[in-house]
């Protein structure tokens, strides 16, 4: 357990002990972005961990759902991002003229998004890299030339995701602005790049595409790239990780 641990699940009871707080933004990254401020975090863009090594992630009490890991878009991506939209994106429900492109990839089996095409990943151990496999509405393979390399998956995942906290939050609305109350963290270890991608051949870990298009201003249907990311719902987080046990919570506590 390195020093990085001790110091946040120390500052975590710090903060706990403030109780309610009011969110310092509006929406649901209220609460993530509230914890930040409150460990005199400022917001960047670097992909760099929350705090120091520690990777930190909010989620709310009583919810599921999944944690974004990272954003990886494919290689050669300023060109595939554009070809992924145009050619295999459906009508926009607001501006049907315009095509977009939103949807879930796994490693298990193929799953359709929009009308036409079915997508699945593939780890090609062999090339070191993951491949986005296209067919068609007949079953048809008709692309696997979309990838990720391993060399990029692992800078990514080891940059930023070796440690991680699971910070659970209670919320409440008092005349319609948002409080938040820390509630329990939780530390993880992150075993190998190799479970890594063997998560990715489960279903495990999953790709999302959030390729859509602005809506209004000077930009209006031009194409509005919101990351493609790498995500794994928090109830399979120990299948990536390994979890950190304390056995002083008590005299930290004080």
């Amino acid at each position: 357990m390195n020093q990085d641990t001790w110091d946040l699940f120390r500052k975590f009871y710090e903060i706990r002990k403030l109780g309610w707080i009011k969110s310092m933004r509006r929406g649901y990254s209220g609460s993530g972005y509230t914890f930040e401020r409150l460990l005199g975090k400022q917001e960047e863009n670097f992909e760099l961990p929350d705090y120091r090594s520690i990777e930190i992630k909010t989620k709310r009490l009583y919810t599921k759902g999944n944690i974004s890991l990272f954003n990886a878009t494919p290689d050669s991506y300023l060109f595939l991002i554009k070809d992924i939209q145009s050619q295999y994106g459906y009508p926009d429900k607001d501006m049907p003229k315009v095509k977009i492109f939103n949807g879930n990839v796994y490693g298990n089996d193929y799953n359709r998004i929009g009308i036409n095409y079915s997508f699945k990943l593939e780890a090609d151990r062999n090339q070191e890299k993951v491949i986005l496999k296209i067919k068609d509405r007949y079953l048809n393979e008709i692309n696997s030339n979309i990838s990720w390399s391993f060399q990029l998956l692992k800078e990514k995942l080891e940059r930023k995701l070796t440690h991680l906290a699971i910070v659970k939050t209670d919320t409440k609305i008092i005349d319609s602005i948002e409080y938040f109350r820390y509630c329990y963290i939780d530390f993880y270890e992150l075993k190998d790049f190799d479970t890594f991608i063997l998560l990715i051949e489960k279903g495990i870990i999953r790709v999302v595409f959030k390729i859509g298009t602005f809506k209004k201003g000077i930009r209006k249907g031009n194409i509005h790239d919101h990351g493609t990311s790498f995500e794994i719902n928090i109830e399979n987080v120990e299948e990536l990780y390994k979890k950190i046990s304390f056995r002083n919570k008590k005299d930290l506590q004080q």
